[in-house]
């Protein structure tokens, strides 16, 4: 319900925004990502989004709320974007719950002879101390392949790695390792 109501204070403040929808052979995950303006300052972004994986041994529920900085990287040969940012994110799993605030950033890479074709990807970890409940890390990555079929419009395939630590007295990990398949759109 609190996830609902973000969204759409989110979206009401915000334009041009991203949707992506990628599944794996055991999980989906969705997000919704777009600019925020605050006064005269550019470049803000947030990004909300879910994973549910239905694997037999983890079960793993992912929410996150993110906010960025982005912007052009000033690559010469290339088309880079970059954002900088943090993540939040409540993890669930039978019997393990918690969360983490973690850092890192997204980035999408294009060449100017080869624009429809990218390479996007994005890194969000938090170490013990910024984690709370019973997880004690958290990593978020993947690193895709885009094709844009129509400026508006991509298909990805590529690979992502969810991780949770689970407190020592556990002993485990949350995992989501798996190759996905994806759907871009912008509106």
């Amino acid at each position: 319900m609190a996830f609902a109501a973000m969204l759409g204070i989110v979206s009401a403040s915000a334009q041009a925004e991203t949707f992506d929808l990628n599944v794996s052979s055991e999980a989906v995950r969705a997000a919704l990502s777009g600019p925020l303006r605050f006064g005269e300052t550019n470049g803000a972004r947030y990004d909300i989004g879910y994973l549910y994986s239905d694997d037999r041994d983890a079960r793993l529920n992912v929410g996150h709320v993110g906010l960025l900085v982005s912007g052009d990287a000033g690559a010469r040969s290339a088309n880079v974007h970059v954002g900088i940012g943090i993540r939040a994110a409540g993890i669930d799993q039978r019997g393990a719950e918690g969360g983490a605030v973690s850092v890192g950033g997204e980035f999408d890479v294009r060449l100017p002879s080869m624009n429809r074709l990218g390479l996007v990807g994005y890194a969000f970890y938090a170490p013990d101390v910024l984690a709370f409940g019973d997880i004690d890390t958290y990593l978020d990555a993947a690193l895709t392949v885009d094709y844009e079929i129509i400026r508006n419009a991509s298909v990805y395939a590529g690979y992502r790695q969810v991780r949770a630590g689970i407190d020592e007295v556990r002993g485990t990990d949350l995992r989501d390792n798996s190759p996905i398949v994806g759907l871009r759109l912008q509106f």
